[in-house]
């Protein structure tokens, strides 16, 4: 939807662009001044026109919210807890809600690392000069990049073939699927952890559990404020629809 010209080349077939805005209103005028076919980035061509017809529309009547419950719940307890307040305000609005299965999750996190990973690891082998520019989470993720090889790769996008075409069997029985947005809220770094290159991928897994399934399959999501936790930090939840 959204040209790349002029970003980064990082990861080109798991990397997008779109906006982040304080309300769903900013969220919508900033993605239809930036969505549409652009002649400098030949894969933002072919697409349908642009339409936010009833983006605005509080009744949710009719709508199918479909939860794979034990991953919705892979969480602290305050973000679930606060998700399914949120939820339930969805029904109150007319949603529906529809149990689902998401099968392979565990794989898909997998194909989704060697794919992400390797696609970085492969740009950045172009700037050798400035791999000292990175931090230290950074520079181990992509060390484990670098590890992969092209059978790797290709077992990876074997099983994301698999993942899109169980995503679309999915989304016959629901409109939407949703989840908190993160495993947990802004984990703590202290001054002395950022001063000698934090690294943390146990909180980084953390922090992406809910985000990998669509980047893999190419779904796309929006993440909106659903609350705080008990110290203020805030709690966010998704929402991932069809393509």
């Amino acid at each position: 939807r959204v040209s790349e010209f002029g970003a980064a080349p990082l990861c080109w077939s798991v990397a997008h662009i779109g906006p982040i805005a304080a309300t769903v209103e900013d969220t919508a005028i900033a993605y239809t001044c930036m969505a549409g076919p652009d002649i400098k980035e030949a894969n933002s061509l072919h697409q349908p026109a642009i339409t936010l017809e009833g983006w605005n529309t509080t009744d949710l009547k009719g709508v199918k919210l479909g939860i794979y419950r034990p991953w919705f719940e892979h969480a602290a307890p305050e973000i679930v807890k606060t998700c399914n307040s949120l939820l339930e305000k969805f029904i109150s609005a007319g949603a529906q809600v529809k149990d689902i299965v998401i099968p392979g999750l565990d794989t898909m996190r997998i194909a989704h690392v060697i794919t992400i990973l390797g696609e970085m690891a492969a740009s950045m082998n172009n700037f050798p000069a400035n791999r000292k520019d990175f931090g230290a989470e950074v520079r181990v993720s992509l060390t484990l990049g670098r590890e992969f090889n092209a059978d790797d790769y290709i077992k990876a996008q074997r099983i994301r073939t698999r993942v899109m075409r169980d995503f679309k069997e999915i989304y016959q029985e629901v409109d939407v699927i949703i989840t908190p947005a993160t495993g947990i809220t802004a984990p703590a770094v202290s001054i002395a952890d950022a001063a000698g290159g934090w690294s943390d991928l146990s909180s980084t897994t953390e922090v992406m559990r809910f985000a990998f399934p669509g980047n893999l399959a190419g779904l796309p999501a929006i993440s909106f404020p659903a609350g705080y936790d008990s110290i203020g930090l805030p709690i966010g939840m998704q929402a991932m629809g069809r393509w």
